[in-house]
């Protein structure tokens, strides 16, 4: 397999001017019609070599990660005891808010 910066015949110091010339010229030498499976190959090449380092850094900004959560049981035992608190109601207390 060949590296990007080979198919598209320009060294890896390549300027973006340099890129680009270099893309449309192998766009010209196998065009879309004749090497349907050479320009997908090029142009794949050229957005590898265009985008440079960022993909892998947008890669790892999109990577789904698992979500590690650790509950301390004391806190749930309060949160419990508080919402316990909050929901008993008196017979009068409900007859009182709901007439």
């Amino acid at each position: 397999m060949t590296s990007p910066y080979d198919r598209l015949g320009i060294s890896p110091t390549a300027t973006p001017a340099e890129i680009k010339t270099a893309y449309h010229t192998k766009l010209k030498e196998f065009p879309a019609h004749r090497y349907p499976e050479e320009f997908k190959a090029i142009r794949t090449a050229y957005e590898a070599v265009r985008k440079g380092d960022k993909s892998a850094a947008d890669d790892f900004f999109f990577l789904i990660r698992p979500l590690e959560a650790t509950l301390d049981p004391t806190v749930l035992q309060q949160l419990r005891q508080r919402a316990i608190t909050q929901l008993e109601v008196s017979m009068e207390e409900m007859i009182r808010e709901t007439f």
